[in-house]
């Protein structure tokens, strides 16, 4: 099928990770369909527009990027961005080639929703199909509010043909908006040939390596908590090392604020954002992967470490309790640093499955042909 994708959430100039479960959706449907990806953004540092185009075997990529809107005036901006954006995605929509398309599948409702109506009149005969990865319908988040936001979103849903969620916590949560569909729990997809058991350099076996990759966003990835839990363990005179990768400046500088506060320099490095590839050396570096999240989806970096045969610890939130099988890390009963440092000082990696068990498990369940298979089924059947 001819899928075009839509999507609020793309890597971009501005943040190369962001949205990167959605490109590897595409990346997954595209072996068994033809896709078309279109991305639009305002980032830093451009004078004027940007487009770029990437084709490869049945997939398409066209990303604009224009210049950020700036104003004194809050309320103006506001209205100039919101006709910026919708006009600059109707450009590209406009340059695409294609006369037909069987599907438009938006991905992260909101602000793709503006252009999404504009390419449902475009391409009248497709039908549409919806993923959702937004944490803001959940009650910790709160962000979804706001009549623009609220209103698209309500007439987003109402056309489409179902909706696809990443976890059952989502798909209640929005229920419990009042937006009605044919909810369906799909998985993301993991890069296998990138996230996987490599030959271990030399640990030091004194010292247990912990390592944390997110975005380091304070109020979802908890990141006090986690610098907490390092604190506990350095009370207790436990040799550890904690490596945390991702973040902006400003996430970083904040998690370095905290390092420093409780004189954990010694004990803990931030390295910063990496691309997959480095990401993947430090899960095989690592004895063990720590997310301490107040709440997530399906977080994709839990996914990849057991991919890359590494334990993960979390707390329970979104969809761990389903993707960490027993003997494949702790799920924490309670966001509680004691209970979490507890299951560190207690760590022995011989309890869980080997490497090769758990990239077994991942390719099974998260690998882009079952991906691709299960999202596609959802196609046929609700078409």
């Amino acid at each position: 099928m001819k899928v075009l994708f839509i999507s609020s959430w793309y890597p971009n100039p501005d943040d190369e990770s962001n949205g990167i479960f959605i490109k590897r959706h595409a990346q997954a449907l595209s072996l068994k369909n033809h896709v078309t990806i279109v991305f639009v953004k305002s980032v830093n540092g451009i004078s004027e527009v940007i487009c770029t185009k990437y084709e490869a075997k049945n997939i398409e990529e066209h990303l604009r990027f224009y210049p950020k809107i700036r104003s004194v005036f809050p309320f103006y901006a506001s209205i100039r961005k919101f006709f910026k954006f919708r006009n600059e995605y109707k450009k590209a929509l406009n340059q695409l080639t294609a006369t037909h398309f069987d599907l438009i599948h938006v991905n992260t409702i909101f602000p793709a929703a503006i252009p999404a109506l504009f390419a449902l009149k475009k391409y009248p005969t497709a039908r549409l199909f919806i993923t959702e990865h937004w944490s803001g319908y959940y009650p910790e988040d709160g962000n979804y509010k706001g009549l623009l936001l609220t209103y698209y979103t309500r007439k987003l849903v109402a056309k489409a043909n179902a909706v696809f969620v990443i976890s059952q916590k989502l798909k209640e949560a929005m229920l419990g908006y009042g937006l009605k569909n044919n909810y369906q729990l799909i998985n993301n997809a993991v890069d296998l040939r990138l996230f996987k058991p490599q030959e271990p350099k030399q640990r030091n076996k004194d010292v247990l390596e912990i390592l944390h990759v997110s975005s380091l966003i304070e109020r979802e990835k908890n990141l006090s908590g986690i610098i907490a839990v390092a604190e506990h363990l350095k009370e207790k005179s436990f040799p550890f090392h904690l490596t945390i990768v991702g973040g902006s400046k400003i996430e970083i500088a904040a998690c370095e604020e905290l390092i420093h506060k409780v004189n954990l320099q010694l004990y803990v490095t931030i390295s910063g954002p990496k691309p997959p590839q480095e990401v993947s050396c430090y899960m095989n570096r690592a004895d063990v992967f720590l997310l301490f999240s107040n709440f997530e989806g399906m977080p994709v970096v839990v996914i990849e470490a057991l991919a890359c045969g590494l334990p993960v610890i979390s707390s329970n939130v979104g969809e761990v309790k389903n993707i960490i099988k027993p003997k494949m890390g702790i799920v924490l009963q309670t966001n509680s640093i004691k209970e979490c440092a507890e299951a560190l000082l207690n760590y022995n990696r011989e309890h869980y499955l080997n490497s090769q068990q758990l990239n077994q498990y991942i390719s099974e369940n998260y690998s882009p042909e079952v991906v691709c298979d299960r999202i596609s089924q959802l196609y046929n059947r609700f078409l």
